[in-house]
């Protein structure tokens, strides 16, 4: 067992910038790439802390490797249409048309048509620009300025430096008025040699925006791309040459321990090892991560994450904390069917909508037969009566 300064071989938390730390995913950022590069629009679904945000920001390096221009933006802390504006513009201004912070005039001049002028503040000595609405603009049509700043991404486009923006978080247009994502399906066929990814965390909204014929916003205007957890065979491979490379040494039923506690969500994963390594160094005298250090990363993960849990219980109704609790300690198979039924104590009606407000918040999904807790973690608050308060 090496000392305690071997610097820990896994990673959580944020976003990879190791290609080291890069678990798989070698088929969806290979697509995604040669979407980019090739003016293919891309729609990619991923609950959160399944690596979307790794693969986008992997698939932008590799896209800037071959020459093309890309950049990313996300919605998450958006709360209105304005801001949705402002966001696109400094990630434009920060991505695609970086090459040109160089030479302020003309790239002020990109941005001079547009219904609101955005105003710039130029760095001298690197070059760099600060682009703000700074002005308050209490009638301005800031849906038509979001049409403003994607057509400046046309402009932009060579064959030999191709465009693209990644666009994260997405649904959150939605969610700041239900029809905004209009304004980005018309504006696909304005901007044909440009590449927009659509991330999106929230499967239930995006499935609305992708899938319905009639009033998806996105139905029909790129290639889907719905990230899946990673299979366990792979993971396992992964954690054990990560321990070798560590210092330390897994078994394989330790890596598959990790996997089943994570429920084989890839952040999760890589908290577990990650916590369940600092653990077995505190034991020189032993050359490999052991169940036991597993059992008690699970414990301290859970613990550190207990008041996040807690609030998102308190959040539910009453009839959507029973069901929660009862997916977590049983096994599930129907929603309404007469065990769950009698177990909940409530009608099938409640206990149906339950489960539907539960998909929503994704809390809960179909796994195979049975329905699971989405988070392994949450599934073992759940379980500890102790952590329960």
């Amino acid at each position: 067992m090496t000392g305690q300064l071997t610097p820990n071989p896994y990673h959580f938390g944020s976003r990879v910038k190791s290609a080291v730390y890069f678990t798989d995913r070698a088929k969806e950022l290979t697509t995604l790439t040669s979407h980019m590069i090739n003016h293919q629009n891309v729609i990619l679904v991923a609950p959160r802390r399944y690596g979307k945000t790794s693969l986008l920001y992997r698939a932008m390096a590799t896209v800037h490797q071959q020459g093309g221009r890309t950049g990313r933006v996300s919605l998450m802390k958006c709360s209105t249409t304005q801001e949705v504006a402002e966001v696109l513009m400094r990630g434009v201004a920060r991505g695609p048309m970086g090459p040109l912070r160089g030479h302020a005039t003309e790239f002020a001049r990109r941005f001079r048509n547009m219904r609101v002028a955005p105003e710039f503040t130029f760095d001298p000595a690197t070059g760099g620009a600060s682009v703000k609405f700074s002005v308050p603009h209490p009638n301005a049509n800031w849906r038509g300025v979001i049409e403003d700043v994607v057509h400046l991404l046309n402009d932009l486009n060579e064959d030999r430096h191709p465009v693209s923006l990644v666009i994260d978080e997405f649904q959150k247009a939605k969610e700041i008025e239900p029809d905004l994502p209009d304004v980005f399906k018309d504006l696909v066929d304005d901007v044909p040699d440009v590449s927009l990814v659509f991330a999106g965390s929230k499967r239930h909204l995006m499935d609305q925006m992708v899938n319905d014929r009639a009033h998806g916003a996105l139905y029909n205007v790129g290639t889907k791309l719905y990230l899946q957890k990673i299979a366990e065979t792979d993971f396992v491979d992964y954690l054990r040459a990560r321990a070798g490379g560590g210092g330390t040494s897994m078994s394989e039923d330790t890596a598959r321990r990790i996997y089943a506690a994570a429920s084989g969500i890839p952040n999760d994963v890589q908290l577990i090892a990650f916590r369940a390594y600092q653990e077995a160094t505190q034991h020189p005298e032993r050359a490999e991560i052991s169940s036991s250090d597993v059992d008690e990363a699970v414990r301290a993960a859970v613990g550190d994450q207990s008041d996040d849990f807690q609030n998102t219980f308190d959040a539910l109704a009453p009839s959507q904390q029973l069901l929660l609790k009862l997916v977590a300690r049983e096994e599930v198979t129907e929603i309404a069917g007469k065990q769950t039924i009698a177990s909940l104590g409530v009608s099938n009606h409640a206990a149906t909508k339950a489960a539907r407000a539960l998909e929503t918040r994704d809390l809960i999904a179909r796994d195979g037969k049975l329905w699971t807790v989405n988070s392994g973690l949450l599934r073992e608050w759940l379980r500890d009566d102790d952590q329960m308060m």
